[in-house]
């Protein structure tokens, strides 16, 4: 290979680390005059690696309150924490 055919000119990459992980998750609710439904999965990931099956995503906050909730799960385990506080 001749050196003139190598291409020197390299690109700057720039780190690409954060504390943050979407845990990904499917959340639905419909609610009438007299009736809620809320429904959610039950996996937890991050990027292609399945961290459990079994993990669920509708808490119970009030005797007429519930929460679902999906993305990064330490953020909504600090909410869950704050509303439980304020006895919502």
């Amino acid at each position: 290979v001749p050196i003139s055919s190598i291409n020197f000119n390299m690109t700057k990459q720039q780190a690409n680390w954060s504390p943050y992980d979407n845990n990904g998750g499917s959340c639905v609710a419909i609610a009438g005059s007299d009736y809620c439904v809320i429904a959610a999965d039950t996996r937890m990931s991050t990027g292609y690696n399945i961290l459990t099956r079994d993990y669920s995503k509708i808490s119970h906050l009030a005797e007429k309150c519930v929460m679902a909730s999906s993305g990064f799960q330490a953020d909504v385990k600090a909410l869950q924490k704050v509303l439980s506080a304020r006895h919502l």
